[in-house]
């Protein structure tokens, strides 16, 4: 009986109140072991803001965001609830922060409580069903080295320790139930340092730094490994070059170079694959996905059927109960 009285609930919130992740939990559906996954990812072009689509070697379009925003961080939690953590525009208050629940027949973007700081050009990560939001600049456009975090349990965000370093534009990866923040910029120069955050401890650690300053990197963890992949190294050099860091020998080391330098793409992990999906370059928009195989060191090159230009972000998810089944 209370699990009936909790799904008729369940589709009564959005006339309620803003969305939480804990109150759905117990309405998660039942599923079968060896869901196809696909892609879920959010682009923008120049000439229209973020745009949502599935994606499995076709592209179908996602449910729409309720705002209009031109950048967005997609975070999955608990294999089903994807959280959009948009950046502030400037000129407005408000903070976007929406969350789509995946295995639903319709599913739709149901917006949540706003952060706690204004911020944009952050870092998101999530861990043990928590949402980190790293540094970033506020909306007096100084560079933050602030972190907050969104605990599904509890349905609130909190601010955590502070970072050691200000930071906007970096790489954010989870690696053994710890945070890495790779890269950024701190206002005055292109960073190559890194830093570590245990939150059992709420503390944050240095770990040794990269060969290569990089900003609007992209980060991967595959099989213990963290990757800092491409990014920029100043405002006008574009990087190709891929560094690895294992924790256990706690240094980088520098492997195959991807086919294209680029910036501002997306990096999801499938099939024990690196997937770097779209960005941009001194060039232009890039059309491509780049597949790293860490067993062979080497990147394959495939070209995506649509100009995505930049993709902020992607999450590999359950395939939806609507999207089609298509062969490779």
């Amino acid at each position: 009986k209370d699990y009936i009285i909790e799904a008729l609930q369940f589709h009564l919130l959005k006339n309620l109140k803003p969305f939480t992740v804990s109150q759905t939990i117990r309405s998660t559906p039942r599923q079968s072991i060896g869901f196809q996954k696909v892609i879920l990812m959010f682009y923008c072009s120049i000439k229209k803001s973020g745009v949502i689509y599935w994606y499995d070697n076709i592209w179908q379009p996602a449910p729409k965001m309720s705002k209009n925003v031109d950048m967005s961080f997609l975070t999955l939690i608990k294999d089903q609830f994807v959280l959009a953590v948009s950046g502030v525009n400037l000129g407005s208050k408000r903070q976007p922060i929406e969350m789509l629940d995946v295995s639903l027949k319709s599913p739709h973007w149901i917006p949540m409580m706003d952060m706690l700081v204004c911020r944009r050009f952050f870092g998101v990560g999530s861990l043990n069903n928590c949402v980190y939001v790293i540094g970033g600049r506020n909306d007096g456009n100084s560079v933050l080295n602030s972190v907050e975090v969104f605990d599904v349990n509890t349905n609130k965000w909190q601010m955590v320790t502070s970072m050691s370093t200000q930071r906007n534009s970096h790489g954010v990866g989870v690696l053994n139930n710890l945070l890495y923040v790779v890269g950024g910029f701190d206002g005055r120069m292109y960073l190559n340092s890194v830093e570590c955050y245990d939150p059992s401890l709420d503390t944050w650690t240095p770990v040794a730094k990269m060969f290569k300053c990089r900003i609007q990197c992209g980060v991967g963890v595959l099989d213990g490994v963290l990757y800092a992949i491409g990014g920029k190294y100043n405002k006008t050099v574009y990087l190709k070059s891929v560094e690895a860091y294992t924790p256990s020998s706690g240094v980088w080391t520098t492997i195959a170079d991807m086919h294209f330098c680029r910036s501002q793409f997306g990096v999801v992990v499938s099939n024990g694959l690196l997937h770097v999906i779209g960005g941009h370059n001194n060039g232009g928009y890039l059309n491509s996905i780049e597949i790293y195989n860490p067993k062979t060191n080497t990147w394959s090159l495939k070209t995506l059927s649509k100009d995505v230009g930049r993709i902020c972000s992607g999450v590999v998810v359950n395939r939806p109960p609507r999207f089609k089944m298509y062969n490779d």
